[in-house]
């Protein structure tokens, strides 16, 4: 669910009218739905990722799990595995209501960091025995939220992994690649 990805308490405020996402609950901008991809970056495809629109960071939310592969033919076998693994949800708001940002950990790939403006220096892939499975850590810019502008470099993974964009658009938004495409900075 969403709620799970971008770890508890990912209720944004936003405008009047639920909407469901895999079973997580959320609060809507009206005329808006709610869309989500999974970018997958192999190991040997370039390791940095950016951000694909303007918006505002308001939090930062580093979430323990498992680093298991991300591979698509993975995924299709575990339907539940982009929540088990460790991931780095950023949260927040752009033109058309809530936007996230979820940067998953993967085998191998455990090392995510993050280079925007104001970020928090995560310590990811640690020992099993520092973290519990799940365990959450949270910085919020609430008060002054971060800045992205399109094509700006928010962080990167030691090797390929993928990263998941959950986010709000008017219901004739389409996506301008499709499954299995190649997708360039």
């Amino acid at each position: 669910t969403l709620r799970e990805l971008v770890g508890a308490g990912a209720r944004e405020p936003l405008a009047s009218s639920a909407v469901c996402v895999a079973g997580a609950q959320h609060d809507q901008t009206s005329g808006a739905r709610l869309y989500q991809i999974v970018l997958y970056l192999a190991p040997g495809d370039y390791h940095n990722f950016h951000s694909p629109a303007p918006w505002r960071v308001a939090r930062v939310r580093h979430i323990a799990g498992q680093l298991l592969s991300v591979s698509p033919a993975v995924v299709r076998r575990m339907p539940d595995l982009l929540i088990a693994n460790e991931r780095v949800a950023l949260l927040g708001e752009w033109e058309h209501g809530f936007f996230s940002f979820t940067a998953v950990g993967a085998t191998n790939v455990g090392s995510i960091k993050l280079f925007f403006p104001r970020a928090p220096d995560l310590f990811t892939n640690s020992p099993k025995d520092s973290w519990r499975e799940h365990e959450q850590h949270t910085t919020r810019f609430s008060k002054r939220p971060v800045s992205l502008d399109q094509g700006d470099l928010v962080g990167g993974f030691r090797l390929g992994s993928c990263v998941v964009l959950v986010f709000e658009a008017p219901e004739d938004f389409s996506f301008c690649v499709k499954r299995g495409d190649k997708v360039r900075c």
